[in-house]
């Protein structure tokens, strides 16, 4: 049988040759977020759950400068192999490794003289502040090792080794589940001990994939070390919508939190920690799709074969529909027992976290094409119209239903804002994906595909 590669294989069997093992290890990823929570919620309890929920946007603000460099290194990295330069492509996969360790280490470091201020920034009040302070610590201290997964998968799938991702989510899922097990309820670690938990993982899950960079087994090898500021800022101009995505859902997270701290306490915010695991399986899919997207976008914009971008564009969407009208039905009908899992029956944030949810579900129906959009102008090097759905979806719009629609419904209109955005953003994707591939028809000098 013939091998599927971006070179020869029919876009769309090597699409889900990307995808499935994608959204499968990223599923594993969000099922790893989830079962931390659990053990959060059942030990430590709702504030340990409001004490999480406050330091994620911070954490995934630092998160979002490893996705923007990983996803420009890798960007440029596909085009290089779309134009059958191998090593320019290892190159920069190396350059790129060496900017995430300098950047990320310096940020976390600097970041801990700085914490109990940035904690009291981001909306603990005094009680909170030594939980999220337990959390935050780790997860700082070992930065580098808890994002390291995000570089490694990235790579992974530029040089065709999608399956690989499966490995490091597995790797990743059960050692979580172990450590958690061993630090939190053995240990009675607590909150360092989640936090602690979740980066040892991640190093052995982003360990696990590095052998193919070495050994000839991915299109991407590690070569000597060669790059300057020309690179490295076209690594992060073409990596900044991805870190604009997720800084927009990491300020959207810290007005919710300012919103719900006043409005309905730490039970509210317990609550929103609840649904926002629960989401996780749902963006996660859906990003494990527009992973897969971007290296065969980037690859066959480097080649020049527009009708295998329209095909992929095509199946992407098809599919990403699929997903959010099953997660939107399961979660719709279904969520209840969930909820359980982290409440420990705690009948009044049981109530809550339902009440949110089914208004959250809304966003599934809708949030599929935004996500694919703003991915599909990454992997074209269009970053800022990227960049500019990323914003349009998780902030701005975000940010205006939150300010508006609790006036006029109440505390139902905080959960409203986010399946709003959502739908209203739906205008400025459509209209950007068309006119984008339209400019690469042009380009091309080929004639429009109906």
């Amino acid at each position: 049988m013939k091998d599927l590669s971006l070179e020869n294989g029919c876009v769309k069997k090597v699409f889900f040759k990307f995808a499935i093992p994608s959204v499968v290890g990223l599923l594993i990823v969000s099922m790893q977020i989830m079962i931390d929570g659990m053990f959060i919620g059942n030990i430590v309890g709702p504030r340990g759950l409001a004490a999480v929920n406050l330091a994620m946007p911070y954490m995934s603000t630092i998160m979002s400068i490893v996705m923007m460099i990983s996803a420009g290194g890798a960007v440029l990295a596909s085009i290089s192999l779309g134009k059958n330069q191998k090593q320019r492509a290892g190159e920069i996969a190396t350059f790129t490794l060496v900017s995430y360790l300098v950047i990320i280490g310096v940020i976390s470091i600097g970041s801990l003289f700085f914490l109990d201020k940035i904690i009291l920034f981001l909306g603990a009040d005094r009680g909170l502040l030594p939980l999220v302070k337990a959390y935050m610590k780790p997860l700082l201290l070992l930065c580098i090792f808890l994002n390291l997964p995000i570089y490694t998968e990235t790579f992974a799938r530029v040089g065709e080794k999608p399956n690989s991702v499966f490995l490091s989510g597995l790797v990743c899922f059960f050692t979580n589940v172990a450590l958690d097990y061993l630090f939190i309820v053995r240990f009675g670690w607590g909150m360092s001990g989640a936090a602690y938990a979740t980066a040892i993982a991640n190093l052995l899950g982003g360990l696990a994939l590095f052998g193919y960079f070495f050994n000839g087994r991915s299109q991407i090898q590690f070569f000597k070390l060669r790059g300057d500021f020309k690179l490295l800022k076209n690594i992060l101009y073409n990596g900044s919508s991805e870190m604009l995505t997720m800084v927009s859902t990491s300020v959207a997270a810290f007005l919710f939190n300012k919103i719900i701290m006043k409005e309905l306490g730490e039970l509210g915010v317990s609550a929103l920690t609840i649904v926002f695991y629960v989401n996780t399986i749902v963006n996660i899919s859906l990003y494990g799709l527009a992973q897969a997207l971007q290296p065969i976008i980037s690859y066959n914009l480097g080649a020049k074969r527009i009708g295998e971008i329209y095909d992929v564009l095509k199946v992407s969407l098809i599919t990403g529909g699929s997903i959010g009208i099953v997660f939107f039905i399961l979660m719709k009908f279904f969520s209840a027992p969930i909820v359980n899992m982290f409440a420990n029956g705690n009948n009044e944030l049981i109530l809550l976290t339902n009440e949110a949810i089914a208004y959250f579900v809304f966003a599934y129906i809708f949030s599929f094409i935004n996500i694919i959009s703003s991915s599909f102008h990454t992997a074209i090097e269009k970053p800022l119209e990227s960049a500019s759905i990323a914003c349009f979806r998780s902030l701005i719009f975000v940010g205006i239903f939150l300010f508006i629609l609790p006036s006029i419904f109440g505390a139902k209109g905080i959960w409203m804002a986010v399946p709003m955005a959502e739908v209203a953003c739906l205008i400025i994707s459509i209209f950007m994906m068309k006119r984008s591939f339209r400019a690469i028809e042009y380009t091309m000098k080929l004639a429009p595909i109906n």
